[in-house]
């Protein structure tokens, strides 16, 4: 009888619905609807660097628990230092404008609006919070919502006009930062390059044709050439005519690239929503200390 219950009361559970306890209930269903809002999907339609920013949102994510794990014995340790609904919010918007800016083809970049105009910042991410508020009509404690609205103002750190300032924004600043260096890598390596460059594609022609800019298709020629100790690209086509192989980088740069495509190849298959709904923190979200 009592696994029959258990059966009857799995079978029509979806991904994600796991990180359900009667604790965190309203917190599970704020962060599903905010998955699903249209500026939040979208950033699965951008790119940057050759990344989907839905992508490198989920890899600040990852990082940010990985500091978490570095830092702490445990989650419910952690727990005690760290706000953990607000660096989850926050980092899946943390971004947003980068998808909205390019929607609405502003002539502005995230980076310059970060820098120069916050308010536009502060403004998208509480029309977006009450927007799942109002839809689930339920209420953020405002010390919660601050420290979201914190979280994604402040991310670019000393790249950006606001500073992290608690703990939380401290955590994804760094884990930004790190993922924006070393984990937004477009993997177009200089073999590719070359054979267009032979087929009398000019630079600008190749970028777009490999969806990238032009300043890429640059730089990993000059990588090519410091591996190889070559001065010109002219040795870079001979080398390449003899030997059809030509290194991508050193191995720091070649392991970031592959560190990169697997995690574009694990998002790519479970996709942005259900990879986050399945993050450990979620479980232990307290509805009480979120909620009015």
């Amino acid at each position: 009888m009592q696994i029959r219950k258990i059966i009857n009361a799995n079978k029509d559970r979806k991904p994600g619905d796991s990180c359900y306890t009667e604790k965190n209930k309203k917190a599970v269903k704020f962060i599903k609807r905010l998955l699903e809002m249209d500026q939040v999907r979208e950033l699965e339609r951008f790119t940057d660097q050759g990344v989907k920013v839905s992508t490198h949102t989920y890899d600040v994510l990852k990082l940010s628990i990985d500091e978490l794990k570095r830092d702490f014995p445990s989650f419910p340790e952690a727990k005690k230092k760290v706000e953990f609904f607000s660096l989850i919010v926050g980092i899946i918007i943390h971004d947003l404008s980068k998808g909205t800016l390019r929607k609405l083809e502003e002539n502005v970049s995230h980076s310059q609006v970060m820098l120069k105009n916050p308010e536009y910042v502060t403004e998208e991410t509480i029309k977006i919070i009450g927007a799942v508020e109002n839809a689930l009509k339920s209420t953020l404690k405002e010390k919660i919502r601050a420290g979201i609205i914190h979280i994604v103002l402040s991310h670019h750190g000393r790249w950006g006009k606001v500073q992290p300032n608690t703990r939380e924004a401290n955590i994804v600043h760094r884990a930004d930062v790190y993922s924006a260096k070393y984990h937004r890598i477009n993997p177009v390596g200089a073999d590719k390059i070359l054979e267009m460059i032979l087929s009398g594609a000019k630079i600008a022609e190749i970028a777009a044709s490999l969806g990238c800019t032009e300043g890429i298709v640059k730089n990993r020629l000059t990588r090519a050439k410091e591996q190889l100790n070559f001065r010109t690209t002219r040795q870079l086509i001979s080398y390449y005519k003899e030997n059809k192989c030509i290194p991508i980088g050193d191995r720091f740069f070649i392991q970031r690239v592959k560190e990169t495509e697997k995690l574009k190849n694990i998002v790519d298959k479970k996709g942005f929503k259900n990879i986050v709904m399945e993050i450990p923190l979620i479980r232990y979200l307290d509805d009480k200390e979120i909620f009015e």
